[in-house]
């Protein structure tokens, strides 16, 4: 079954994006983005994988948690249940950012990853601005209000300035998708609470402890993760290293094609099942 579907978790309710066939490939978005990262990758994915891209919980149009908590291993527990609860007996991972390191939690903690891409991938080394640890950020109603208030122009210059490279322009339709994630002053008080919760560090004990067959690839023009750091991952985790001429941070908005390369490079490397994503229970749409 193809389109968008809703899936109830211990944690709450995950609204998820599946579509092809083949082999299955969990896409997981970036700290303050949604499902949508991956239109373009998945366009060029779907008739060799069934590319499923959720709404990480209280991003997108998954639910928000009451108290929500957004440290790595919340992010991993969550998306393993995801994964279980979907029937994934095994997958490619690629992750975003964030999402890289959720991807490299999950394939520590579940045997059914045989593959992963990380594509601008948070390392352990990462600089957590200092701005974060402002006390009582987390509840800043007045803070959440603003970035509501001046969301589009709050994000055009963040793409412009810290995300996208040098031949890419912020276009209304990457504003719109991007500023969609403080849309409203719930959302956005839930991506303060993500952004405070978020540190590097902690994927130190997250890396896999097996061999996974991995590609690491960022653009070489990416101010937020810098090539010195994701090639140090690389070395870490024994993957292979792609640098992405004149792209920025958001490598699957600026070089889709590539992103797609490089997962039809890890499942070409292995013999995986094809996928179909179970009908009733949990997954009914």
């Amino acid at each position: 079954m193809n389109g968008v579907r809703w899936l109830r978790t211990s944690e709450g309710g995950f609204v998820l994006a599946a579509e092809g066939l083949g082999p299955a490939l969990l896409c997981i978005h970036g700290l303050s983005a949604n499902r949508h990262s991956w239109d373009a990758v998945g366009r060029s994915l779907r008739d060799r994988f069934t590319v499923v891209a959720p709404d990480l919980l209280g991003r997108g149009d998954s639910e928000l948690p009451a108290q929500p908590r957004y440290r790595l291993a919340d992010e991993v527990r969550r998306v393993a249940e995801l994964v279980q609860l979907t029937e994934m007996e095994s997958l490619i991972v690629v992750g975003h950012s964030h999402g890289a390191a959720i991807a490299l939690g999950l394939a520590r903690q579940l045997p059914a990853v045989t593959g992963l891409v990380l594509v601008s991938p948070t390392t352990p080394w990462s600089k957590r601005p200092r701005a974060l640890d402002m006390p009582g950020l987390r509840q800043q109603r007045a803070v959440a209000a603003i970035m509501k208030r001046f969301r589009k122009p709050i994000t055009r210059y963040i793409l412009e300035r810290r995300v996208l490279g040098a031949d890419v322009n912020a276009d209304q339709e990457l504003i719109d998708r991007y500023s969609a994630a403080y849309a409203e002053e719930e959302r956005a008080l839930a991506l303060l609470a993500a952004l405070v919760d978020w540190r590097p560090e902690e994927l130190t004990d997250w890396l896999p402890d097996r061999s996974v067959p991995t590609i690491v690839m960022s653009g070489v023009l990416d101010h937020r993760m810098p090539v010195r750091e994701t090639v140090r991952l690389a070395d870490r985790i024994g993957a292979s290293y792609v640098a992405v001429a004149r792209a920025g941070h958001a490598v699957p908005d600026e070089r889709p094609n590539l992103v797609a390369e490089a997962v039809r490079e890890i499942g070409e490397s292995m013999k995986l099942p094809s996928y179909t994503m179970p009908d009733g229970g949990p997954t009914s749409a």
